[in-house]
């Protein structure tokens, strides 16, 4: 007998209702949560194939993974939000110490510039001072600990959703689908099978890409004894997860740093080994083959979702919104191929 989905809706109508009222419920209770629960989701993506390692052992393995991931981006983001922060209060609290010291720093560092090369560039960080400052003071202290806080919490709950998610993620789909009709079954995991190895392309080739890259960053940055080196290794880290972005946003004006500080030597030397250890690796080997090779996305489409869902929602925003492109690409992937199979019959 062929089931009727309107007959059952209207036989369970009220039971629907009570779901439905529930699962908002739900949502409300969890919606502070929801930066967490998509973290640790993406992290639960990105540590699969650490946990498929140990095989059987899943427990294990998905014990394992979740600290390989969230481990070294715990160490990157949070050194970096700690030192970031703290800039933003000393520069909220010392604006004029910090004009005179770009003054006086910009003046020994342009001895070798025309006069009116050296007046453009010391007005022009000047006015980038007078600028910058006042918009640090005026952030309320109270509203960046409640935002800190709320993120640590986050990044807490992260942690067991991504273990959970490693050890039940794919019994939880499966759970989800027994409940549909029995011919739409295989249907639905032709569906969900493509999406997950779209998803999979996206999360695993651009986070790997951002943490190797990191990692060196905050290694190079702390050798060549550069100030705030977790806070810049922690911009290279989000920075190498967007396309066009890569660690050239991070590289190229601490290159320009180090020419003014050190002369163009140290600057040609820090260009090199950075281009060479930091973005060479990544760039160039890692993404390359875990992005174009699984996610069959177009870059653009990538880099529009990172950064127009980060605007929107903030970091859920962030990998939720390429989530949600890749789901519509593998929809229509799956789609295609089964229109294409018609038409061949």
């Amino acid at each position: 007998m062929d089931f009727d989905p309107g007959k059952w809706c209207s036989e369970h109508k009220g039971m629907l209702i009570l779901a439905l009222a529930s699962m908002l419920l739900i949502f409300y209770f969890f919606f502070p949560f929801l930066d967490g629960i998509i973290l640790g989701t993406v992290f639960a993506y990105v540590g699969k194939p650490i946990r498929d390692y140990f095989g059987k052992r899943k427990r294990l393995g998905s014990l394992v993974a979740t600290l390989c991931i969230v481990v070294p981006i715990f160490l990157v983001l949070g050194l970096g939000m700690i030192e970031i922060a703290n800039q933003i209060i000393i520069l909220a609290k010392n604006q004029e110490a910090i004009r005179t010291a770009l003054g006086t720093l910009t003046q020994q560092a342009a001895l070798d510039l025309t006069p009116w090369m050296k007046e453009l560039l010391t007005g022009g960080l000047e006015n980038a001072a007078s600028i910058i400052a006042p918009i640090a003071a005026s952030i309320p202290v109270f509203h960046i600990g409640r935002v800190a806080s709320l993120g640590i919490i986050n990044f807490i709950v992260s942690i067991p959703v991504c273990y959970f998610m490693l050890v039940d993620g794919e019994s939880f789909v499966e759970s989800i689908i027994s409940l549909l009709p029995h011919k739409e079954k295989e249907a639905y995991r032709k569906y969900m099978s493509r999406i997950d190895y779209i998803l999979s392309g996206i999360f695993i080739g651009t986070i790997y890409t951002s943490i190797l890259g990191s990692i060196i960053a905050a290694i190079i940055f702390y050798a060549f004894g550069l100030p705030r080196p977790f806070a810049l290794a922690s911009i290279v880290f989000v920075a190498g997860m967007v396309p066009f972005l890569t660690s050239w946003v991070v590289i190229i004006p601490v290159t320009v740093y180090r020419y003014f500080t050190v002369g163009m030597e140290g600057a040609v030397i820090f260009f090199g080994l950075a281009s060479a250890l930091i973005y060479l690796p990544s760039e160039l080997l890692i993404r390359p083959y875990l992005v174009a090779a699984k996610s069959s996305l177009h870059p653009l489409l990538v880099m529009l979702s990172f950064l127009g869902g980060a605007l929107v929602a903030g970091i859920g925003g962030f990998f939720l919104a390429p989530a949600i492109m890749g789901i519509i690409v593998g929809i229509y992937q799956v789609r295609r191929e089964e229109m294409a199979i018609t038409e061949e019959a």
